[in-house]
């Protein structure tokens, strides 16, 4: 809806002001105080409310005003889609609005639905047409059928104020590349000159009765003499892109009007079809074919304020807008277009803008598309064989060189007849060809499918790459739950044990966890837990275990009743098909004896008589997590001082040997007594086992890899 028809005639009793980051205060009080911003009969109160980000100003407050900081960055220009405020201020040193004050005025004055005043300094870097589009389809003053092509009128003639008018650059008549280079420089020069840099430029909107929407550009430049005649191309300067541009601004809006003897570009477009051929309007606005050597100049300079760079940044900016706000992924899509000629690059332009593609980039020779390239995030190329200077092949050869370009699409266009030169391009590089003249539905077809797989091979690599970096970071997470030597050795310590441990995570990513638990001076618990299969959904299930291990501290001291509750929580948890193996126990070294209970886990094993003999304990069990009322016993083994407890993953037991078995009980006894028996084989006993079976095992493990012995330090 228009701003004014929730607008009344009394005047709020104070005006809320946001001050945007850095903005300086007393240029705000300034601007406030005096007659830029409000009538001089309003004396409301104004109240400032600083913010050192958008989040920062809260929504359901409406500001009056929003001042933002000198020199705009792309990250504040985003407050005007986010911020609860029409108007959007920059406040820089110098700001005087003459005969643009005030800009906010009472009904039924002029009431803006959104306004952005900016330097020209900040203007000419800013994406603000599409930024500015985008605000006043989240304000729902402007339909989204009309968005694209108003947003490219909106560029041409924010362009066109800002360079022929706040910059007074004319660029009348044939641009050669010494007058380009020049231009370059008096850019810079304007610029630098507060004189033009410190001009305004306001780009403001208000919503119409009928669903369309009214423009605004003000400039505080020379202005122009208005033609006289309808036909705006055949106005002085015609030949330049200041001609050319108002042309295709008329062919794009249904309504174009000068104001402030030039220096104000009114355009009106309708909400009731206004959906206008892109195609056709570039084709009404075509100049008339120029000679090839004065042929140089950039497509896109009435499209875009930049006489510095040779290709118009992109008009649709992916930043900060939702996905909601834009195109499908192939139509935003940013294409760069490499051509020597001016009206070649501006048919295929009108090719692509006619069927949705607005994010289009501008080269005028080889060189000029490898700095685009490296600059910009290019979806595709359309390049011309045959350019002076750098030609299409060589810059095939240097873009397939660099790895962040081998699979750039690259098609490219050419009138050569001759099979030699076309089988070139495709050795130095090229992923496709099209022939000149142009066919627009080939050309569209070709496009289409080369961003299409594009687009699956980025969301391919996409989907690894975040794969891969969510099991790093499920691999960190789990290790964290590991305990570490500088944390299980001393509690080892404080009981008589000597702990050693070991532990590898499997290639695929296991759900192996183990942990301690000291329960007063005399009883340590001791666990081991293996969740089924592999991947995140085992270290998933890892960390939720995890979580719930002593929420019930009042059955610590008996494993059979502590793991029964602990099967009641994974049961409510874990989907159906998941579950986990466990072992609880206790070692209580007052009365020598090891309390523990097993849900289907590998069996634990007492070393006795310094290793002479073996007692492989019963680990049977049901596995947590598959029946809620499963009931676990509590078993006890005597645990004297020439005794050790080994606890380990199934992974030492099912893993296949070099010579193609496995560690089977007798075979694992004897490893053991070999190791016990022999000089210093006491000590660090789960290292010394571990490097047995890493000797006897392949490198990568399909399942996570634990063992844990604790033994009596005497034994030790």
């Amino acid at each position: 809806m228009p701003a004014s028809a929730d607008l009344t005639a009394q005047m709020p009793l104070f005006h809320r002001v946001a001050i945007a980051g850095s903005a300086d205060l007393r240029t705000a009080q300034r601007i406030t105080a005096g007659p830029d911003l409000f009538t001089p009969d309003n004396d409301a109160e104004v109240r400032f409310l600083h913010g050192s980000g958008i989040e920062d100003f809260p929504r359901d407050v409406r500001f009056q005003a929003c001042f933002l900081p000198s020199l705009v960055t792309p990250d504040w220009l985003g407050a005007l889609t986010r911020l609860n405020c029409n108007y959007f201020i920059e406040a820089y040193e110098g700001l005087d609005l003459g005969d643009l004050s005030p800009l906010r005025r009472p009904y039924p004055g002029p009431q803006w639905d959104l306004l952005a005043c900016l330097s020209t300094q900040s203007a000419y870097h800013l994406p603000i047409a599409r930024k500015f589009v985008t605000a006043l389809r989240r304000r729902n003053v402007l339909d989204d059928k009309i968005a694209p092509t108003l947003e490219i009128a909106v560029q041409e003639a924010f362009s066109n104020s800002l360079l022929h008018g706040n910059m007074e650059i004319d660029t009348s008549g044939h641009l050669s590349m010494e007058k380009f280079h020049a231009l370059e420089q008096k850019t810079r020069d304007r610029l630098a000159d507060t004189t033009y840099g410190r001009r305004a430029i306001i780009l403001a909107a208000r919503g119409l009765n009928d669903g369309g929407v009214e423009i605004f550009i003000h400039d505080q430049g020379r202005g122009f003499a208005i033609p006289a005649k309808t036909d705006l191309a055949t106005m002085p300067g015609g030949e330049s892109t200041f001609g050319r541009g108002l042309s295709l601004i008329k062919t794009l809006c249904h309504d174009l009007k000068f104001e402030r003897e030039g220096r104000t570009i009114r355009m009106r477009f309708s909400g009731t079809g206004a959906q206008i051929s892109l195609s056709n309007s570039l084709e009404t606005a075509q100049p008339r074919p120029l000679p090839r050597a004065a042929d140089k100049e950039r497509s896109q300079t009435s499209a875009r304020p930049s006489l510095a760079a040779s290709a118009a940044e992109p008009a649709a900016s992916p930043v900060e807008d939702s996905p909601q706000d834009t195109p499908d992924e192939v139509h935003q899509a940013h294409i760069l277009i490499a051509d020597d000629t001016m009206i070649s690059r501006e048919i295929v332009a009108s090719y692509l803008r006619a069927a949705g593609f607005t994010n289009l980039l501008f080269a005028r020779d080889g060189n000029d598309a490898i700095e685009q390239v490296h600059r910009h995030q290019v979806d595709l190329l359309i390049l011309d064989i045959i350019m002076p200077g750098m030609d299409g092949y060589d810059v095939c050869k240097e873009l397939r060189s660099d790895p962040a370009y081998i699979d750039l699409p690259i098609i490219a266009q050419t009138a050569l007849e001759e099979n030699e030169g076309r089988t070139r391009i495709f050795q130095d590089g090229a992923t496709d060809l099209i022939l000149k003249p142009l066919n627009k539905s080939e050309l569209l077809a070709r496009v289409k499918i080369h961003l299409e797989h594009r687009i699956l091979v980025k969301q391919l690599r996409a989907y690894r790459d975040r794969t891969q970096s969510e099991l790093i970071l499920a691999h960190d997470m789990q290790e964290m739950l590991i305990p570490r030597p500088d944390y299980y050795r001393p509690i080892g310590r404080d009981y008589g044990l000597s702990i050693s441990a070991a532990f590898q995570m499997s290639s695929e990513l296991g759900g192996d966890m183990w942990g301690l638990a000291p329960l007063d001076k005399d009883r340590l618990a001791v666990y081991l837990v293996d969740f089924a299969g592999h991947g995140i959904g085992a270290a998933l299930n890892t960390f939720r275990l995890h979580s719930l291990m002593w929420s019930d501290g009042d059955v610590l001291n008996d494993p059979g009743a502590y793991l029964a509750a602990l099967n009641v929580h994974l049961k409510r948890l874990l989907p159906v098909g998941q579950y986990a193996t466990m072992m609880y126990g206790i070692i209580d070294r007052k009365n020598a004896r090891f309390q523990y209970a097993c849900a289907a886990s590998t069996a634990p094993i007492v070393g006795r008589n310094h290793g002479q003999s073996f007692e492989f304990l019963d680990g049977s069990g049901v596995p947590l997590g598959v029946t809620a009322d499963a009931h676990y016993d509590t078993r006890e083994t005597a645990f004297t001082d020439d005794c050790f407890l080994m606890l380990y993953s199934d992974a030492l037991i099912e893993t296949p040997l070099t010579d193609g078995n496995m560690l089977d009980p007798d075979r694992l006894c004897d490893v053991l007594r070999n190791i016990m028996t022999r000089p210093g084989g006491n000590s660090d006993l789960a290292s010394q086992v571990t490097d047995y079976f890493y000797d006897h095992t392949p490198r990568e493990l399909g399942d996570d890899f634990t063992l844990v012995t604790l033994q009596s330090q005497r034994e030790a």
